[in-house]
């Protein structure tokens, strides 16, 4: 899923319901106005793989609302 992609409706949606901690949705907005993972890692000081677990997180919880399954 490539969140630059959403509509507007469904980031606001997404950032209504999916429980996002703070830095989640921080990541998340960042990676919504197409920022790359290197960008947003770099921007707040955080390692690849803990973007890389951060976005798992959100796609987890974006699942969640939609019904879906989270592994």
């Amino acid at each position: 899923m490539r969140f630059s992609k959403l509509t507007k409706p469904e980031l606001d949606y997404f950032l209504e319901n999916a429980n996002f901690t703070e830095e989640e949705e921080k990541i998340f907005r960042m990676l919504s106005k197409g920022k790359s993972r290197n960008q947003v890692g770099l921007e707040i000081s955080v390692s690849d793989s803990t973007i890389d677990r951060r976005i798992r997180d959100i796609k987890c919880k974006i699942a969640r609302v939609g019904d879906g399954i989270c592994n």
